[in-house]
Formats: structure tokens, sequence, C-alpha cells
């Protein structure tokens, strides 16, 4: 899966992502603080606009599931 799908694909499940980061009592803004980035990139992270590896990699360590994140690293790795 190419990082233009990978994006499309998380653009279709933005709202499981955001109902997962609310059920854990998490927001975009505390996930930007734990990455020191600013909130727009995980918005646009999270909306499929970017495919931002520190903010991918945060959602899974807080546990949103692997089949939301369409991470194109995680999808290469796993087709090799």
């Amino acid at each position: 899966m190419t990082p233009l799908e990978c994006r499309a694909e998380r653009q279709k499940v933005r709202f499981r992502i955001r109902e997962n980061l609310d059920q854990r009592g998490l927001s975009m803004l505390e996930i930007a603080r734990r990455v020191n980035l600013n909130k727009n990139v995980v918005v646009e992270t999270i909306g499929g606009g970017r495919n931002n590896r520190r903010v991918l990699a945060e959602l899974r360590a807080v546990g949103v599931p692997e089949k939301y994140l369409f991470d194109p690293d995680v999808l290469k790795n796993k087709a090799a």
C-alpha cells in the first residue's frame, strides 16, 4: 500500500480513531503534547492528510488498533 493509499484509508476511519482516543480519555491535543508537535499535525495525520511517524507511533502506544492506523512503514515491512 502506498503512503497516499494509507492516508486515504485512514481518512475513512478517522472517526474510529477519535472514538478510540475518547474511550481512553485522550484528546488530539494530548497526543500532540506527548510527541511535542503542533495539534494540527495530529489532526491532519488522523484525518488522512499526513503520515506523521511520531503521531502514528503514539497512537499505537496508547492503544489505537493497528487496523485503523494504516501506517505505510508498518505495512511496507509486513509486505517484505
